[in-house]
This record gives C-alpha cells, sequence and structure tokens, in this order.
C-alpha cells in the first residue's frame, strides 16, 4: 500500500541541491522524498516545528566492527559485567563506554543523525567475521574496506615481478572475496618491517626482508585500484604513525603520488613535529 507522509516545517539544509536553511515541508512517499502530491493531501504528518532536517550523515572511517573492536571488548571484562545488554535472548559484548556493543553503535550514531558507517581496516581473513558483526549493527547501513600492503602475498608479488596484472588480479579477488567497497594501507611496508624488529619506515626507505618501500607499495596498489574502477581511492594510514617528523614523511607521500588519488586518514596523527 502506497503510504504519502509530509515532514511538516522543518528547517531544511541540503547543499547539493542549493537549499540552506529554509523552513519548508518535505514529502515521502514509500521512503522516497516527492514533490508535494497536488491537493497535499498526506497520510501521515509529522510535525517538524524547531528542528533540522538533512542528509543522513556519512562516516567514512569508523571502527564498528573485527578484530580491533573485539580485542578491545576482550581486554576490559569488568566493562562488560558493569554494563551487560541483552537483546532478543543473546547477551552482546561490550557497553556503551569505552568498547560499545553493535547494538550502543546503531543506536549512537543514528541519535547524531547518520545513516551509513564504514568499517575502514578489515582484514581479508577476517572478513566474514566483521561482516556478521556489522549485520548486527541496527539502522546503519555499513561496508568495509580490505587490509593490504603489508601481507605477504602482496609483496612477495612485487619483489618477484608478477608485474601489474597480477597485483590486479589479486586486488579485484581480495575485493570480490572480502565483498569490501575501497583497499585500505595502513603504515605501507611498515608492519612488515616490524615483524623484523624494524621501528619505522619512511616513504623511500627500503624495508627489511622484502627491499621494498612504501612509496612502491603506495603507487603499486593506487594504480591497481585506479585500474580496476574502484570508485574510493586506496584509503591510506600514512608512514611513521605518531612518531615526531611524521609531518615531513607525510608531505614527502602526497608528492610522491605525482597525483594519483589518495585518501590520507586521520591526517592530524601524521603531523607532528618534535
Amino acid at each position: 500500500m502506497t503510504t504519502t507522509i509530509r515532514l511538516a516545517g522543518g528547517r531544511v539544509h541540503d547543499p547539493l541541491n542549493g537549499v540552506d536553511g529554509e523552513v519548508r515541508d518535505l514529502w515521502v512517499r514509500d521512503g522516497r522524498i516527492v514533490a508535494a502530491p497536488e491537493g497535499g493531501q498526506a497520510d501521515e504528518v509529522i510535525d517538524l516545528s524547531g528542528k533540522v532536517v538533512m542528509p543522513g550523515g556519512i562516516d567514512l572511517h569508523s571502527h564498528i566492527g573485527g578484530g580491533k573492536v573485539n580485542i578491545a571488548r576482550m581486554m576490559l571484562p569488568e566493562e562488560h559485567r558493569a554494563h551487560r545488554q541483552h537483546r532478543h535472548g543473546h547477551c552482546r559484548s561490550g557497553s556503551g563506554h569505552a568498547s560499545p556493543s553493535t547494538f550502543t553503535t546503531g543506536y549512537a550514531y543514528a541519535r547524531m543523525g547518520y545513516t551509513m558507517a564504514f568499517e575502514p581496516a578489515m582484514l581479508p581473513v577476517n572478513a566474514r567475521q566483521a561482516h556478521q558483526e556489522m549485520a548486527d549493527v541496527p539502522l546503519l547501513d555499513k561496508g568495509a574496506y580490505a587490509l593490504l600492503g603489508n601481507d605477504d602475498l602482496f609483496l612477495h608479488l612485487v619483489k618477484d615481478g608478477a608485474g601489474q596484472g597480477a597485483i590486479q588480479d589479486y586486488v579485484a579477488w581480495t575485493l570480490h572475496a572480502t565483498q569490501a567497497l575501497a583497499i585500505k594501507i595502513v603504515n605501507p611496508g611498515g608492519i612488515s618491517a616490524f615483524k623484523f624488529n624494524g621501528r619505522r619506515l619512511d616513504l623511500d626507505q627500503k624495508g627489511p626482508f622484502y627491499e621494498i618501500t612504501p612509496r612502491t607499495i603506495l603507487t603499486t596498489l593506487a594504480d591497481a585500484v585506479t585500474a580496476l574502477g574502484v570508485p574510493h581511492p586506496i584509503h591510506v594510514h600514512g608512514c611513521n604513525l605518531g612518531v615526531p617528523g611524521s609531518k615531513d614523511t607525510t608531505l614527502a607521500t602526497i608528492r610522491g603520488m605525482e597525483g594519483r588519488p589518495i585518501h590520507l586518514t586521520h591526517l592530524q596523527f601524521h603531523s607532528y613535529g618534535k
């Protein structure tokens, strides 16, 4: 059955359509905004006087699922005991404080006006669990980015000169197998270097064992993502995170991409001087 709802008297902000703070009515039919019907008849009227009406917020980078939040939940048992949550006969891990549960996450985002959030660092090996966890978050549309750039197979392909075609096949397979929307790179080459006791890795410094620079990792994956037509560019948590002087590495990274698209995430943490 067709249902028409009139959202009455809200202050509307819609930058895409040039609406900035205009008090007006919106009409919704079967979940979609439509033009005002002839005669102005509505099945339901919702008074939004004094309220703001705007497109739902989209959080491009929010750790809402996967290993990171689950490690936090595991390491804070005292918080779980103090804030146990039961829904539909199940006890959800987490609370409303340092390690929120899936339910708490969804409702908190909705209260802030968000309708979509993305998990930005999904390990391919954990993809099934991460998707299951995100599916348990209510009220939000969700997506995730798959982590590459420090895994052994990728680094072996680069080291052995497998070629850009093989890299593209690997990236495409990873996106399909994990049902990810983009590729995330964390500390390119630096996590691999840490396994060999390397504590920092500059943009043009060869990492131990594979002898590949972060610049090569970034440009190789950026070219693969572009060639495959992935809408979101490589999502990059850059080199030397938290290391004094990392601002120089960040500026070198921007120049080193030579115009290739890149999304530099939480840039503040790559902007330290001394």
